[in-house]
């Protein structure tokens, strides 16, 4: 093989590996812009709310877009909302009725805790209550342990988890949320993780929970948890998920869960004060939530059928949405996409009130879920009379009552006009009868007068 031939099969082979690479990198670079949260044209409009707080971010989950933005990529130190990551980790791996023991460790951590000793058997169920109201960093080592092993392998579960959502600039050190050089992220990634943890069903009750009561241990008596974020308590605020960070007056954060009327946000602040972040979270999540527009579905108290009620003095009832629904969609879906489905309980027992929930709205952008809106009744109903059972209201009762009491008279009438015309016939019958023999008694005696006259 000649010089010149041989140059040539290097140049090509070069060529080629150049080639590969720039597919690799372009591959990988596609790899992780899809999971990457695009940002609303609008948000940088938005940039005008007033917030103390250095880094804020809100996500509307209805069009999958960030509506808000301030300082999201700047590197912060998440304290405590790292809590979310472990108890969502938690909840993915872990029974809720699985009972752990509490290793020495989890009691040297100190700071916020739900009260563990070394050695007391907890559910998980538990610990995740006392992660979550109570912040305890001992409940996070408990769960870390349980999951993993160790918290070691446990960190490395929830880097590996990070990067795999898309968080490009998280390192977490621990399990709990506490100080430390390595453990940092970003408004951005840890949106990323709240909106995954809220949308856990399992987590997002607990994190929304005012006050649960845990059972006595073998170590402890019952125990009563009460939310540590007050943001949640005023069902006002439409906060219905929620988790803080705080270090001290001047570093801390929240985020939470917000939903008004099917709009649902995850909103989070960090580089916060603790005097202002509820005030920077409340004024964050209602101007957004006044800016997104939505469409209106239905209005409220407009009917929608009717629910059949068991065993009640009214058997079926006209149902009507409580609230106004809307529909939140990207502006560039069309109205047309969006259908309404009526689901009706079908256990609905007399007696119910004025009120009562008995089913639900259901609206669809295409085949999304995106809004639901309770339907009401808007009367009392008691419990019916015996034919209820069978489906028979007592309005139909009466009316089918005196419906047969009207045949059973109508047919009593027949009767006695029967028995009158059966009457009237005999008696004519015996007038006719008495005709004829009075008429032959005529008869015989004109013969015996004209036979005597003879």
């Amino acid at each position: 093989m000649n010089n010149s031939l041989k140059k040539s099969i290097a140049i090509i082979m070069s060529l080629l590996v150049i080639m590969m690479t720039s597919v690799s990198v372009f591959a990988e670079t596609t790899d992780e812009a899809d999971n990457e949260v695009k940002t609303s044209k609008n948000a940088q409009k938005e940039a005008d709310i007033s917030l103390d707080a250095r880094n804020a971010i809100v996500y509307c989950e209805n069009t999958g877009e960030i509506v808000y933005t301030k300082n999201i990529h700047e590197r912060v130190e998440p304290f405590s909302i790292t809590k979310l990551m472990t108890a969502l980790l938690a909840v993915q791996n872990l029974p809720l009725d699985k009972v752990v023991e509490v290793p020495y460790e989890a009691t040297l951590i100190g700071e916020s805790t739900m009260g563990l000793v070394t050695g007391e058997k907890v559910t998980v169920r538990d610990l995740l209550y006392g992660a979550m109201l109570h912040s305890g960093n001992d409940a996070c080592y408990t769960l870390a342990v349980a999951v993993s092993g160790s918290e070691k392998k446990f960190v490395r579960l929830m880097n590996k988890t990070a990067r795999n959502i898309g968080c490009k600039d998280t390192h977490f050190a621990n399990p709990h949320g506490m100080r430390d050089k390595r453990h940092y992220t970003t408004a951005y990634d840890m949106m990323l993780i709240s909106k995954l943890a809220f949308s856990n069903e399992v987590l997002a009750k607990i994190s929304g929970t005012k006050v649960y009561k845990m059972g006595k241990t073998n170590k402890s008596k019952a125990r009563t948890m009460d939310t540590h974020i007050s943001v949640i308590e005023d069902d006002s605020n439409n906060i219905k998920c929620a988790k803080t960070g705080t270090w001290d007056e001047n570093n801390c954060g929240i985020s939470v869960y917000y939903e008004k009327d099917g709009l649902k946000l995850v909103a989070l602040i960090m580089g916060a004060k603790t005097e202002t972040r509820n005030k920077d979270i409340l004024n964050l999540v209602n101007t957004i939530s006044s800016r997104v527009e939505g469409v209106k579905v239905v209005g409220k108290g407009v009917a929608q059928g009717k629910v059949r009620i068991k065993h009640g003095a009214k058997t079926r009832l006209e149902v009507y949405t409580k609230d106004v629904g809307y529909a939140f969609i990207p502006k560039e879906a069309s109205e047309s996409l969006i259908q309404t489905q009526v689901k009706l309980k079908d256990d609905i027992t007399a007696p119910v009130k004025k009120g009562d929930i008995v089913g639900t709205l259901e609206i669809y952008a295409t085949d999304d879920l995106v809004n639901k809106v309770d339907l009401v009744i808007k009367e009392d109903v008691g419990e019916g009379w015996f034919p209820s059972y069978v489906g028979i209201s007592n309005t139909t009762t009466m009316i089918i009552v005196g419906v047969v009491l009207v045949i059973v008279l109508l047919l009593l009438w027949i009767q006695v006009a029967k028995a009158k015309a059966k009457r009237r016939r005999k008696k004519l019958r015996q007038e006719k009868i008495r005709r004829m023999a009075m008429e032959q008694l005529r008869a015989e005696q004109s013969r015996k007068e004209r036979e005597w006259r003879f």
